[in-house]
């Protein structure tokens, strides 16, 4: 069940959401060889250091459980030695996480800073992500999408009033919260790419299915491209596959649609959805700014809020579009981990190099990965969703 608008929940009950990391998948070698490495003694005094959940080119995530609760966090400790002359970007995304306190945004706990590591206490949410919500699903309806949305739309919103705009908002960075009653919400996590807007922003960043027109084109943007990224979401909630698809060998098709913004909601796949979600999304996907909904105008909705809406009732068969279109193999401690390998993409502003709208695509540094896609479960202390 996703929680909704005011307080209510949706209807994927059914569904078997399950950490990507069990204790199961650990081999015995991998026991051997995962010694839990010496920590502060401000962390070893407040904390039980486990298992290690995942790892990257920086830095490792390990599960710790607080001594005095019982309660389980991710430790993510940075190496600093392998983020020499790029400290400035860690230290961006750790102070807007100091920042931000919403329950659909994964939470800092706090962070310990020593001369050769950062160490920062996260949240830890055992649902993976909204894609394997959606897959494992035994019944899924457009009720289920709004309710999603509607967490999404609650911590956009959260961020807006803040100034802060996410930039990398995409399926892989929501997690599933699954509360004791049994309902589900969703966390964004991943804030690397976010940043306080005080006037037009200019880096070309993000991923390349999500990025809104106004990226591609250079020409300034804000907060709205956090809207457009939800709407992509929306969509794709529904049908299985992204609005905007180009070729697998030419990413500039896909910014060319993309600049175009042509919505088009082909037959069969969009037979059994309402035309109330279509005109929501064609609001959240405007290519004009201006135009393009606000994350309240999104709340506000009546697709959103109004939940007994007979034609949400539909059961949608999007989980095998999803996996064919996204290769959503199981995963191995991607986003309970997290320290995801780049999933980021940077595209290159060197004018020399590029003929606008910059159309070609680079992976980012490694140092790019996850600083706190990292999940939280703490069945004695649930929070219900602002309304």
């Amino acid at each position: 069940m996703f929680q909704g608008s005011q307080g209510s929940s949706t209807s994927l009950s059914s569904t078997k959401v399950s950490s990507s990391v069990e204790d199961g998948d650990v081999t015995e070698a991998e026991v051997l060889v995962d010694e839990v490495p010496a920590v502060p003694s401000y962390i070893s005094d407040r904390y039980k250091v486990g298992r290690m959940l995942g790892d990257g080119n920086f830095a490792v995530v390990r599960e710790c459980v607080e001594h005095s609760t019982g309660r389980e966090y991710a430790l993510k400790i940075i190496n600093k030695g392998k983020c020499r002359g790029k400290e400035h970007m860690i230290q961006n995304e750790v102070a807007i996480l100091r920042r931000v306190k919403h329950p659909n945004i994964v939470l800092l706990i706090e962070e310990v800073d020593t001369y050769n590591e950062l160490y920062l206490v996260m949240e830890l949410v055992k649902g993976g992500d909204l894609f394997d919500a959606i897959t494992s699903a035994n019944r899924y309806t457009e009720r289920d999408a709004s309710g999603m949305l509607y967490n999404l739309a609650n911590a956009i919103k959260y961020l807006h009033s803040l100034n802060i705009v996410h930039r990398d908002i995409k399926p892989e960075n929501l997690l599933v919260y699954e509360h004791a009653d049994g309902s589900k919400s969703l966390k964004l996590g991943d804030f690397g790419l976010a940043t306080v807007v005080d006037g037009p922003l200019y880096t070309v960043c993000g991923t390349p299915t999500y990025v809104a027109p106004e990226i591609i084109a250079e020409t300034g943007y804000g907060l709205k491209v956090d809207i457009w990224a939800a709407g992509v979401i929306t969509y794709i909630l529904l049908c299985g596959f992204p609005p905007f698809r180009g070729s697998s060998d030419d990413q500039e098709v896909l910014f060319d649609q993309i600049l175009m913004g042509q919505l088009e909601f082909p037959l069969p796949y969009w037979d059994n959805v309402s035309e109330t979600a279509k005109e929501l999304i064609r609001s959240m996907l405007e290519v004009e700014v201006d135009q393009r909904y606000t994350s309240l105008q999104v709340l506000e909705h009546p697709w959103v809020t109004d939940e007994g809406l007979c034609e949400n009732d539909h059961q949608l068969s999007v989980a095998g579009k999803i996996k064919k279109h996204f290769n959503t193999n199981p995963k191995v401690s991607d986003t309970t981990a997290g320290v995801n390998n780049p999933a980021l993409l940077l595209v290159s502003l060197n004018p020399s190099c590029y003929s606008a709208p910059a159309a070609q695509l680079m992976l980012c540094d490694s140092f790019m990965e996850d600083l706190e896609v990292c999940h939280y479960k703490d069945d004695g202390n649930e929070r219900n969703l602002d309304t």
